[in-house]
């Protein structure tokens, strides 16, 4: 996968719906809803340093 801004924010996007798919199950079935929105926030940092490298790499091509 390359370091770009639409990967990020893919992965960004991924990370959301996992949460959000650990709050839905937080209602039905307790014990799985834990690590399913624990994963999601673990995908939202990965996500997060992704864009954040991927912004700087985008500042420094742009500074040459």
């Amino acid at each position: 996968m390359k370091l770009n801004l639409q990967n990020a924010v893919i992965i960004l996007i991924a990370g959301m719906l996992l949460v959000l798919a650990g709050v839905v199950l937080k209602t039905e079935m307790p014990p799985f809803s834990n690590p399913v929105v624990l994963s999601g926030l673990a995908v939202e940092f990965i996500g997060t340093i992704w864009l954040v490298l991927s912004l700087n790499q985008r500042r420094k091509k742009e500074e040459k």
